[in-house]
């Protein structure tokens, strides 16, 4: 849990801009009340200029709650500047009013960028009050066209409940660090109700930061609720194609294909499509007559992100008399963890693990699975103690190698984890996520040389990075190579000429070049 900084007095300050709809208003705020959370916060409100019963409704609240009252409807950015500058807060976090929170909202939010320090903004997972997806990060279409990935989607499909870095998240629920957000100015007031955190998330990656999107978060969107909300988007998205041309190209794929997925656009729009073959129309247990064919029923409902239903087939199997092969009984527990773990039911993924284990001894699968749900627990020992068995079982996974290099890191463990994200940076040197992970433990023990290659051969592939340049470049000083550091920082200039982490980099490597030329 994130403690509050030196000089704060609350962990989050969550700023609301309201404008009428006083009963979404009351909702949102009546949530917040009644959510658990270990976070100490407190709530700005801004009422812009609100003709309803907003005022009186605010006038009611007690609390650790401001109101800033505005004269006039500023429109969103700059009711959320207006409060930001109120916040008392180590981390600010602007929240639409037409939002109801749940249990733990606050706590998962700053658990992920406590997990994420290189992360300036951390965005959440909302669903329609249908329980569909409405937001699971922003990608870029082919079009150079920012959108919400994965919108309408099943709640628990994978896509979904991955956490990642994304070049943007909204700002329905958006958690900023203070120094991040000072850093930036806040949100640029020119952009009309749409598109002003996009640009902002934009502005922060320019900068050095990172954006993660947290897909373990539970929060209700009513979604553009506001009056007049789409009344400028035509003009906002003119000003963001514009200011950020040539950086809006398209990501999409690489979300997609992940998990066997395309878009196929035409003038009406997109449509996802499968790449696999697509699962029966009826995926009830019920429907299906023989037994046997439950597990084949539970692999397929798996694969279509439906973890709810995989789950519940599997249980009744499991607890039927029905009699299976070792091997499919294997198979069975197996994949009722991965469902279970997939739901957050950490305990029962857990038994369903050993389950396996108790079928089959000799399967790493089960002990990777028994290492990711120590991981959901943050119990990092835990976690190694899986990592290590699977390995054991199998040297050459490479997701236990990182799992085993990620627990030992957050053990501060790093010259140990290093060895293990060497070995998935060489298996895999295209893996984002193991080059960044050498490079912040290399960065912690102080044998940033370790880094330097995996980082230089990713930039092989991927030569328009400038953030992983900016790695490359800070390695590079911190082992000595002070002018091939200056360079790289020339480099990611290029790039990125707003990048202020390497125009202030590379301000002090030339000063000290100069001192020991």
């Amino acid at each position: 849990m994130h403690s509050a900084n030196s000089g704060f007095k609350y962990d989050v300050s969550v700023v609301i801009p309201v404008y009428n709809r006083a009963e979404l208003t009351r909702n949102c705020l009546e949530s917040i009340a009644n959510a658990k959370t270990r976070a100490s916060y407190e709530v700005i409100i801004v009422d812009n200029h609100s003709t309803d019963e907003t005022p009186a409704l605010l006038a009611e609240i007690s609390g650790d709650m401001k109101v800033l009252t505005e004269k006039s409807n500023l429109g969103f950015a700059a009711a959320c500047n207006r409060g930001a500058r109120l916040a008392d807060g180590a981390m600010v976090l602007f929240l639409n009013n037409d939002t109801e929170v749940s249990d733990d909202w606050l706590d998962t939010l700053i658990s992920a960028a406590d997990k994420h320090p290189g992360a300036g903004i951390i965005g959440a997972r909302l669903l329609y009050p249908n329980g569909r997806v409405q937001h699971a990060g922003v990608a870029v279409n082919p079009e150079g066209i920012p959108y919400h990935i994965f919108q309408n989607f099943e709640a628990n499909h994978a896509a979904v409940t991955e956490s990642r870095s994304m070049k943007a998240v909204t700002a329905a629920c958006m958690l900023v660090k203070k120094s991040v957000l000072d850093d930036l100015g806040g949100f640029d007031e020119n952009y009309k109700n749409g598109f002003e955190d996009i640009d902002l998330c934009l502005r922060a990656r320019a900068q050095g930061y990172d954006v993660w999107y947290c897909g373990n978060t539970t929060i209700t969107h009513r979604e553009e609720s506001s009056e007049g909300r789409k009344d400028h988007d035509a003009q906002n998205l003119n000003r963001l194609t514009n200011q950020w041309k040539g950086y809006l190209t398209a990501d999409e794929d690489q979300y997609l294909s992940r998990f066997g997925l395309r878009i196929n656009w035409s003038a009406t729009g997109g449509k996802y499509e499968t790449l696999a073959a697509s699962a029966p129309a009826d995926m009830s247990s019920a429907a299906v007559s023989n037994q046997t064919d439950l597990l084949d029923l539970a692999q397929k409902q798996y694969v279509n992100g439906d973890y709810t239903a995989a789950a519940e087939t599997l249980q009744n199997a499991v607890s039927s008399r029905m009699t299976l092969g070792k091997e499919d009984s294997f198979e069975m527990w197996q994949l009722l963890g991965n469902s279970l773990t997939r739901l957050n039911r950490s305990v029962d993924a857990e038994r369903a693990f050993l389950k396996a284990v108790e079928e089959n001894t000799n399967s790493e699968r089960p002990f990777l699975g028994l290492g990711s749900v120590a991981m959901l627990e943050r119990n990092w020992r835990a976690g190694e103690y899986g990592f290590l068995a699977a390995l054991t079982k199998n040297p050459s996974v490479m997701r236990a190698e990182f799992g085993l290099g990620i627990c030992l890191a957050e053990q501060n463990r790093h010259e140990e984890a290093i060895l293990h994200f060497v070995r998935v940076a060489e298996e895999e040197p295209l893996n984002s996520e193991a080059v960044f992970y050498l490079y912040r433990s290399a960065m912690e023990c102080g044998k940033p040389e370790h880094a330097i290659a995996a980082l230089s051969t990713y930039l092989q592939a991927y030569p328009e990075d400038a953030d992983y340049h900016f790695h490359l470049a800070g390695a590079q000083w911190k082992s000595g190579s002070l002018d091939e550091a200056a360079e790289t920082c020339r480099r990611v200039l290029q790039l990125q000429p707003d990048h202020k982490g390497a125009k202030e980099a590379l301000s002090h490597m030339l000063s000290r070049i100069g001192v020991h030329a």
